[in-house]
């Protein structure tokens, strides 16, 4: 069996969405949908629970006044906004470990994650986009490749890394080399098998390479893409292999971003970052299973 193929039969190894995750997703599309049968699925876990309201009530995701359930915050938020918070519970307990062949700590990939989310929802609303509400979750799971290939199949990066300084690669371009697969493509097969929206994928899957992007994911591609370098740019979350990418500038030409729009953006992304400092290191009950 080639690495590659060896790497991606590790993506059943990676445990599986949660039921609450899926029947969130079923509900998103169910114009007609309870919010008292939805609150009832989340309360169901109340690990889960106490971090949604904790989220909800924070100064990016929440309301002015006090959330104390989580009707209320399905109600005053809406269910994509409830969507993205549980998954962002839902996977935490994954991408708050230290993820090998990256160099990143505990809680790095977590905070770069969240990061980029806020990032690309952010850079999609200033520039008035009409994706902008599925910008967050393409922006939350960008980087799951690193998981798989860091902790499920433990990488040895140093032929990575050196093949980056001997020809001046990218680190992706260098992951491909040595194992015929990067963490990009990696990510796309496990969004895939758990079996995400098409242009969540394939933001994952392009979010280093948008010039490749089918047209009709152009958009959302770039988004995650320009989002993620300036996320990387800024420091946030980042591992031995953040200063080793590089960015494709006609994605930014594309979506019409001047440094004013990335000025005000990443000003938001600071003040968020700051605003969940407690919750981006607190201990989610493990959703995951």
């Amino acid at each position: 069996m080639t690495v590659r193929n060896n790497i991606l039969a590790k993506v059943r190894n990676v445990p599986s969405m949660p039921s609450v995750v899926i029947k969130l997703r079923q509900y998103l599309s169910d114009p007609d949908v309870s919010f008292d049968e939805l609150a009832k699925v989340i309360e169901y876990d109340p690990g889960l629970t106490a971090n949604l309201l904790q989220l909800a009530n924070s100064a990016y995701f929440g309301w002015s006044g006090k959330i104390k359930t989580v009707k209320d915050a399905i109600t005053r938020l809406g269910t994509n906004r409830i969507f993205q918070m549980v998954l962002c519970m839902s996977v935490a307990p994954l991408v708050r470990k230290p993820v090998k062949g990256y160099d990143m700590e505990s809680n790095g990939l977590w905070k770069h994650s969240i990061a980029v989310a806020i990032c690309a929802e952010q850079l999609a609303r200033a520039l008035k986009l009409p994706i902008s509400e599925e910008a967050f979750t393409a922006g939350l799971l960008h980087d799951m490749g690193k998981i798989l290939l860091g902790t499920f199949v433990e990488v040895d990066d140093k032929p990575i890394k050196d093949l980056v300084r001997a020809e001046n690669l990218s680190f992706n371009e260098a992951e491909r080399r040595v194992l015929g697969i990067d963490h990009a493509e990696a990510a796309a097969e496990l969004l895939q098998y758990w079996k995400l929206p098409e242009n969540v994928v394939a933001a994952a899957r392009w979010h280093h390479s948008p010039q490749e992007a089918d047209e009709k994911f152009r958009g959302i591609v770039d988004l995650v893409h320009v989002a993620d370098f300036l996320c990387i740019r800024m420091g946030w979350g980042i591992g031995a292999d953040g200063p080793l990418y590089f960015l494709n500038e006609e994605a930014g030409e594309r979506l019409g971003i001047d440094s004013s729009v990335e000025d005000e953006v990443t000003d938001k992304v600071g003040a968020a970052i700051d605003d969940l400092k407690s919750i981006l290191h607190m201990a989610p009950e493990p959703v995951l299973s």
